[in-house]
């Protein structure tokens, strides 16, 4: 299991002390190559940070767990991640999501398009769908020689892939395993089914806990990025609200589409473009914003917006 690094006293003792060196200024540039992301927040006031709209899919099972045992891991696997302070996580509406909707190749997981469409409207700023891959099974030697051996090895994992909505763009794709062993001699003794259902007991709750970690870390550290609404009488609205944290008189830069790209399914994907100015939001709704022109334009439905830093 993944052991999260504890960041003691002596540490921060250690940054107030190069604040009183170096000034704050000084100390904002350094802290953050010091302080993981989610830490440094917590300690330097004034950064801002907009939570992130979260649809969880169901795992894709193609290890062929009992149902209920992957739907009990999926649970376990929305909790975890709902304890995140910067995630806000939402679960597809009953009927939308099937995994027969889903290609899904061995370890990994390409999306529907119309999935990804559909979780753009309704506000989310990304999907994020695992994969309970089949137990690969192969024979090699291992250990040191003379004492090496053949064995049989099992290796379980977990794959989990996130799609930003906005972009249209995969910006992670991580896998988390762990083998099993046995000598080759004793393969005749065992039922490897049976062998295989207790490999997976035991090491999927560890590797979707680590797989959440792993997720925190980089949900963190990709930029929030939302889009304009809509667009009348010099009023725009924005796709946030005071659930991810908007407050009135916060400044957002806007982009407009960038180049196109092909995805897999041949359809163009647009990416940042050039920086069009900057909006102050003016009313701030549940999940909504309306925002006035600072600078430049003008702007229009779909242009991408981020929150000024």
């Amino acid at each position: 299991m993944q052991v999260r690094p504890y960041y003691g006293i002596s540490l921060l003792a250690g940054l107030w002390f190069m604040m009183a060196l170096s000034g704050c200024g000084a100390t904002a540039a350094v802290s953050k190559k010091i302080l993981p992301d989610s830490l440094a927040r917590k300690v330097l006031p004034g950064q801002p940070v907009l939570k992130k709209r979260i649809m969880l899919l169901p795992f894709v099972n193609q290890a062929q767990v009992d149902p209920e045992i992957a739907e009990g891991l999926s649970r376990a696997f929305y909790s975890q991640l709902k304890q995140s302070p910067h995630l806000l996580l939402y679960e597809p509406p009953d009927g939308v999501f099937s995994s027969m909707a889903m290609k899904s190749p061995q370890y990994g997981i390409v999306t529907n398009s119309s999935l990804v469409d559909f979780a753009e409207k309704q506000g989310m700023n990304a999907i994020l769908v695992g994969v309970l891959n089949p137990v690969e099974i192969m024979t090699r030697k291992t250990g040191w020689w003379p004492f090496d051996k053949w064995r049989k090895i099992f290796i379980v994992s977990v794959s989990v892939n996130v799609i930003d909505t906005v972009s249209k763009t995969l910006f992670l794709t991580h896998m988390e395993s762990q083998d099993f062993a046995i000598p080759l001699e004793e393969t005749d003794e065992i039922d490897p089914e049976a062998f295989i259902r207790e490999c997976l007991k035991e090491a999927l709750p560890d590797l979707i806990e680590e797989q959440v970690s792993a997720i925190e870390a980089k949900l963190d550290r990709h930029p929030w990025t939302g889009k304009i609404l809509a667009v009348e009488n010099g009023t725009l609205m924005i796709n946030a609200g005071k659930d991810v944290g908007v407050k009135e008189g916060q400044r957002f830069e806007v982009f407009a589409s960038g180049k196109a790209i092909a995805s897999g399914s041949g359809r163009p994907v647009h990416l940042l473009g050039e920086a069009q100015g900057e909006i102050e939001t003016a009313t701030v709704m549940d999940n909504h914003a309306l925002a006035e022109t600072v600078s430049g334009g003008p702007f229009v439905a779909k242009q991408f917006v981020r929150v000024k830093r």
